[in-house]
């Protein structure tokens, strides 16, 4: 049976420096922190989730679930594997951003991990089929999608791109290691413009991502929309953008609602 409830993973760290009074608390937050297992999956989303994105304007948001991306059966032939923090984490921290990120983001990497029961990692192929098929079929039954994603503009707009959840790692749940062990009240210290900054982290929300061969991480494709000519017709079609700078992915998806509450 799966659980899940919405929430939001924090590392939180206490600054004991001269910028901050002692106890001061700025939290850090893991929504869709990248891993070497793709992004950890805070928002429910699933292998087809289907997204439209305005690099230019900086906005993403969430249009469909695709069918046809059924989760083949889970062999549980690992118990646990370790994800690798990678990036992604958004720091509160305001004007001290930049250096203090730079340093966290480090000791994260470098002492901070996440530990997924039972994984089992599905790369989904026939991507661009199975959209253009669920497109196609649609637009002869009658169907809005064409104009629901916006794909007019979006083949006249070299700033909109279409992502697409093609990689998941499905698991029993998610716990955050510090030094290899399960996170409490776990800790280690960063050096500052030569201050000690204690950095407390309090691992929350990641026991919401839980119920057996949920979606626990994912990976994505960006995607270019462009007019196929099939004959005299022009039919939708889209060509994966292996290139496009995607390093601002984590923010985006921690704008974009989902519309399960």
């Amino acid at each position: 049976m799966r659980i899940f409830k919405p929430a939001t993973a924090l590392f939180a760290l206490t600054f004991l420096t001269g910028c901050f009074s002692d106890g001061d608390v700025v939290p850090v937050n893991l929504d869709y922190a990248k891993t070497n297992y793709g992004y950890i999956n805070s928002g429910d989303f699933k292998a087809g989730s289907f997204f439209l994105w305005d690099k230019g304007e900086h906005r993403m948001v969430h249009l469909s679930d695709v069918p046809g991306f059924e989760a083949p059966p889970n062999p549980r032939d690992k118990t646990v594997q370790v994800a690798d923090y990678t990036s992604g984490a958004s720091f509160g921290v305001g004007g001290q951003k930049a250096a203090i990120k730079a340093k966290a983001d480090a000791m994260m990497s470098a002492r901070s991990a996440f530990e997924i029961s039972y994984p089992n990692s599905v790369v989904f192929d026939n991507t661009i089929t199975r959209v253009t098929r669920y497109l196609g079929n649609d637009i002869r039954d009658g169907g809005g999608l064409l104009d629901e994603w916006g794909f007019r503009t979006a083949v006249n707009d070299p700033e909109q791109f279409y992502v697409l959840v093609r990689k998941v790692t499905y698991g029993d749940g998610i716990r955050l290691l510090v030094d290899g062990e399960t996170e409490v009240n776990g800790g280690f210290s960063v050096i500052i413009k030569g201050a000690d900054v204690n950095v407390r982290v309090q691992g929350k929300g990641l026991n919401a991502i839980q119920g057996t061969d949920t979606e626990v991480a994912f990976d994505v494709y960006v995607m270019r929309p462009f007019w196929k000519q099939t004959g005299a017709a022009q039919t939708p079609s889209f060509a994966v953008d292996h290139f496009v700078k995607i390093d601002g992915l984590p923010d985006l998806f921690r704008s974009t609602s989902r519309r399960d509450g």
